[in-house]
């Protein structure tokens, strides 16, 4: 349609300049300062003059000479067509208002890989040399129900694939649903966001049939637990807060809360704070008891968090918790270094140290993520301090090389006692496609505790769609 409207004036252009070239206007001459502006007129059609030649351009005009003016430069530029062409764009606003909406989008990705233990260093007594090919899948699938809400039901294959012994399962207790799928809704209101979610919680892998994977041992998936959430902007400040029911690593089919958990965020950003441009301060209060609530059977954790940006290529943390004794305390930092000679280079180191008290051993199951974790997704523990780094070199658009390693110490900061253990990895990550990554990598773990000391190899594939 905007071809043929550009044909269409250029044509009705063509027929008028020749016919103007036979008018010529007694009364502006061709250097009045208003000469290429009223012959641009009559180029288009608008006006010819009037019939003794003249313009007239010092008289007044009457609103019936307006009209006719003001119709034939709307002709002369498309206004018929224009309407037509906003009309059309107002049906199709309308249809896509009414248009129903899309089913679930479906987005996920798979990771398969194999893995070779004890494959340089010596098995200890209990262990092997072994292998084991492992898979996880993960699938999302989101519809969007009105303009302001949304559904989203996920799938999570975490360990099921990978040497599970069953500890973290129930088998003959519907596991696919009660351990692998979970729901998340969000609803937007006018200053309320409302998330429910229904979910097993966080899941540690326990297993390790083979002998050969220590350092796999106390793997922790993150998964939603069942509860509300609602969060607001109030007088500057992020507020949140939730409430979860919270089984641990047990299930109770008939639907009862086991335990509850409260938990209630203040946050705010301070601009321009002494030599920050930036300094991110949050308030965190938990609330953790048996059954809905209870007075007696509870722990209660409240902790303190700062971050701030410091420039464009470095950023630190850092998180206190109080108690009422310092063995109820936990303290922790974090520093990230974003490319700052912008080589590729990412870069983050990691401290914590956690009283021995810290965590409730009543709700240990439940509180599993409340100090945190290290760098391979295993909880921090009571009584110990943990240093931690990451590193990530883009090597090429393709090709990036990745290392990461932990080191847990006593309470008394010696590499010594039960829970003491030192587990490093380094290795390749390639993509072959947009949406497909090899990697490989090689990993050493010392577990103090048992003085043995193992080693794995693993390739593999992520697919992402």
């Amino acid at each position: 349609m905007k071809k043929a409207l550009l044909l269409f004036i250029a044509y009705c252009l063509l027929l008028t300049a020749v016919a103007a070239q036979e008018i010529k206007l007694n009364d502006v001459p061709d250097d009045h300062w208003a000469a290429s502006a009223v012959y641009d007129l009559v180029k288009l059609g608008v006006t010819k003059g009037y019939p003794d030649g003249t313009f007239r351009g010092g008289k007044p005009i009457t609103r019936y000479e307006t009209a006719i003016f003001l119709s034939k430069l709307s002709k002369a530029i498309g206004g018929d067509d224009l309407k037509a062409e906003i009309a059309a764009l107002r049906n199709q606003l309308v249809e896509i208002k009414n248009a129903p909406k899309k089913e679930f989008d479906l987005a996920g990705r798979y990771k398969g890989d194999w893995r070779e233990g004890n494959v340089l260093a010596a098995p200890n007594p209990g262990g092997e040399k072994a292998g084991a090919a492992n898979y996880r899948l993960i699938l999302t699938a989101k519809k969007e129900l009105a303009e302001n809400a949304d559904m989203k039901i996920n799938l999570d294959t975490m360990d099921f694939g990978y040497f599970s012994d069953g500890t973290a399962y129930f088998p003959g207790q519907g596991q696919l649903a009660s351990e692998l799928l979970d729901i998340e809704s969000n609803l937007k209101l006018d200053a309320v966001n409302l998330k429910l979610t229904y979910g097993p919680g966080p899941k540690q892998h326990f297993a390790d049939p083979t002998n050969a994977f220590p350092s796999e041992v106390g793997v922790v998936y993150m998964r939603p637990k069942s509860g509300i959430e609602a969060a607001a902007k109030l007088f500057g400040a992020d507020v949140s807060g939730a409430y979860y029911s919270v089984q641990g690593q047990t299930l109770d089919t008939s639907g009862r809360i086991n335990n509850g958990w409260l938990t209630g965020t203040i946050g705010y950003t301070l601009e321009k704070f002494l030599l920050l441009n930036t300094l991110r301060v949050a308030l965190t209060g938990d609330y953790v008891s048996q059954g809905s609530f209870s007075t007696t059977d509870r722990s209660v954790k409240a902790k303190f968090e700062l971050s701030a940006p410091l420039g464009d290529k470095a950023e630190a943390s850092t998180t206190v918790a109080v108690g009422k004794k310092p063995s109820q305390m936990m303290v922790k930092g974090a520093f990230s270094l974003k490319d700052p000679l912008e080589t590729g280079t990412v870069v983050t180191v990691r401290a914590a140290k956690i009283g021995s008290e810290y965590i409730d051993a009543r709700f240990y199951g439940e509180q599993i993520e409340l100090a945190g974790f290290d760098s391979f997704s295993r909880p921090l523990e009571n009584g110990t301090v943990n240093l931690g780094a990451e590193l990530s070199q883009s090597v090429s658009d393709r090709t990036r090389l990745f290392g990461r390693g932990d080191v847990r110490l006593s309470g008394d900061y010696k590499y010594q006692g039960d829970k003491a253990r030192l587990t490093a990895q380094g290795g390749i990550e390639y993509s072959l496609a947009p949406n497909v990554n090899f990697d490989a990598a090689y990993r050493v773990h010392q577990d103090k505790a048992t003085g043995d000391t193992s080693d794995l190899a693993a390739v593999g594939l992520m697919y992402k769609f």
